[in-house]
């Protein structure tokens, strides 16, 4: 019983419970909100602020997990998510590595600029296993709106992912 709790209070079974949370209103909720045309990506976001929160390995651990699970869903090869969102997990967390606190201003910039990097991750795969078309120049708009986005959903997802991501030992 004892091993049963600790893996249901473990972070990384609240990761996988949040992510589904996060996939759905992904694709229902922010399929149909576009501002400019483009939609909001919620799982990228999530992926971010794990890794500028809690560092690389952390964040390329919850973009492997949220990107696994996102790729059950699309119509791409499989892995090609978990490839790109795990690159943005690593890339949030170690733009961060070098400072030993980060202010809450560093990891907002942090943030931004490691959603527009993995908004190009995900189209530079898929070129790279000869998906034609997604490497375009509207991938510009799109990484500038997704950032912008991003920025202005990372309060409550920073919140969130500290507490999803917090490390909890059970009492004995």
């Amino acid at each position: 019983m004892i091993r049963f709790l600790a893996f249901m209070s473990s972070r990384w079974t609240r990761l996988v419970l949040m992510m589904l949370i996060v996939l759905s209103l992904q694709t229902t909720l922010f399929t149909e909100l576009r501002p400019f045309g483009v939609a909001a990506q919620l799982v990228l976001l999530f992926v971010v602020v794990a890794g500028s929160i809690n560092g690389v390995v952390i964040g390329a651990l919850t973009g492997l997990i949220a990107g696994l699970m996102y790729d059950f869903i699309l119509p791409t090869p499989v892995g090609l998510a978990s490839l790109s969102l795990g690159l943005a997990g690593a890339t949030a967390g170690l733009l961060l590595y070098f400072f030993h606190e980060p202010t809450w201003w560093m990891r907002l910039i942090t943030i931004v600029f490691a959603s527009v990097l993995g908004e190009i991750y995900y189209p530079l795969a898929q070129t790279v296993v000869g998906l034609d078309g997604w490497l375009q120049l509207r991938i510009i708009k799109v990484a500038v709106v997704v950032a912008i986005c991003n920025l202005i959903l990372s309060p409550i997802a920073i919140v969130v992912c500290r507490w999803v991501l917090a490390e909890r030992k059970l009492p004995v």
